[in-house]
């Protein structure tokens, strides 16, 4: 970013004031500061700013969201009761350990940077209710691979096992395990290690019994997908785009990261979409999915069982279809930077006052300049301030502000249909 060394006196005094409040600092004092008696500051290069601050772990307040559309409720993927394979397993605190030891959680799930949230204090006082005989809460996993169970919920206690009770392997089969801090009551046990417990606590811990449930291999997706809404409670409640991460990881996974970090999807969305919970990675599956899925038979209106059924087509491409889907994604991209420049997928008014990233247009374009040649685009983009203008005016269509705001099949259909009538008049 080196756009910004003209200003990096003031990037170090944002920060400086962010390090003294823990690590926050509000999107006006950002503004204040970067805008104030400076030419030539544009909104790319605020945006830019915003997320290299991001990227250095200062959280800029109040949370700068895109704009979605309301997805359509009352008709989600039907499923009967009997379908819901969840069965309690017998296992203690021993079992866990040895599943731990052999790598057979997923603890590096897509979403690993929740992994560790808890201090390690409350670490150690979880270890602590074993040994005080104290039941700990139910676990659930997704155990559709027998070899690597996804922690549905738990996750931060399975961390505190693995750091405490297993250790961190060092090399030559040598593994180190966290000393104990800010026991509550066993404080003799503080700067201790599991192993250097007495015999009497360790098998206490070993023998501890757990509530364990797991969703059963063959689970229909929608419902695996809904349990997991339903049951994680995690430090930081998973979004649905990191749930789809863990639940669908593989090539295709792979893909939307890899897109979304190319500079062409970065600067065409003005770097305003955050990676920072995975925002920028569903952008690209809306795209993936709109574009590879026959979206007119496909989209019932459940937008995450859509996304799903884009997120498993992509993680069995072969390598000739994520070229094929690259090229194509890099290409709208630069196609939308040419034509819109800072307006392009927001909704703006007549007096050119731009909105946040919003999905529905978004998807709106992914779809229309998929779907033409490079003829026809080179047209749009020869008349692109007519087109812009215009789209403007669709933009106050009362009917297409309608449509814009749903995510039920017709208003998809209609707002699609609407804007492809509008370019036609163009190409």
């Amino acid at each position: 970013m080196e756009v910004m060394y003209d200003i990096s006196d003031r990037i170090k005094e944002i920060k400086n004031f962010a390090r003294d409040n823990d690590n926050k600092i509000s999107l006006f004092i950002v503004q204040d500061i970067i805008k104030n008696k400076k030419t030539g500051v544009d909104e790319d290069l605020l945006n830019q700013v915003l997320e290299y601050l991001r990227e250095i772990g200062i959280k800029i307040l109040p949370v700068d969201m895109d704009e979605g559309y309301i997805a359509d409720v009352e008709e989600p993927d039907k499923f009967v009761p009997s379908d819901v394979n969840i069965t309690q397993i017998p296992t203690n605190i021993s079992n866990i350990m040895d599943r731990l030891e052999n790598g057979e959680f997923d603890l590096k799930p897509a979403f690993q940077r929740h992994s560790d949230l808890w201090s390690k204090e409350k670490q150690s006082r979880l270890i602590e209710s074993l040994m005080l005989k104290i039941p700990l809460p139910a676990f659930y996993f997704d155990a559709s691979k027998e070899d690597n169970w996804i922690v549905i919920d738990g996750l931060q206690r399975l961390t505190a096992f693995y750091n405490y009770l297993v250790g961190i392997p060092q090399g030559d089969g040598l593994r180190k395990k966290y000393s104990f801090i800010g026991m509550q009551y066993l404080t003799d046990f503080n700067g201790k290690t599991f192993d250097d417990l007495p015999r009497q606590y360790i098998r206490r811990i070993k023998e501890a019994s757990i509530v364990a449930y797991t969703v059963i291999k063959g689970t229909p997706d929608a419902i695996v997908f809904n349990i997991f809404q339903r049951i994680n409670t995690g430090g930081v409640q998973l979004n649905d785009q990191e749930i789809r991460q863990a639940l669908y990881s593989g090539k295709g996974t792979d893909l939307l990261e890899k897109l979304a970090e190319k500079k062409e999807f970065k600067e065409a969305t003005q770097f305003a979409i955050k990676s920072d919970r995975m925002l920028d990675r569903e952008y690209v599956l809306r795209f993936l999915s709109f574009t590879e899925l026959d979206y007119k038979k496909e989209y019932k209106g459940n937008i995450d069982s859509f996304l799903i059924k884009g997120l498993k087509k992509a993680n069995n491409f072969s390598n000739d279809d994520i070229a094929r889907v690259t090229e194509r994604f890099v290409r709208v991209m630069n196609v939308c930077k040419f034509i819109f420049g800072k307006y392009a997928f927001r909704k703006y008014n007549k007096n050119f006052r731009r909105g946040p990233i919003n999905k529905a247009i978004f998807e709106i374009w992914s779809i229309c300049f998929s779907e033409l040649d490079d003829e026809k685009l080179e047209r749009i983009k020869t008349n692109r301030e007519e087109f812009v203008n215009k789209f403007g005016d669709l933009l106050s269509n009362p009917e297409f502000i309608t449509v814009l705001k749903s995510g039920d099949q017709y208003s998809y259909m209609k707002r699609v249909e609407m804007s492809k009538q509008f370019i036609k008049e163009f190409v």
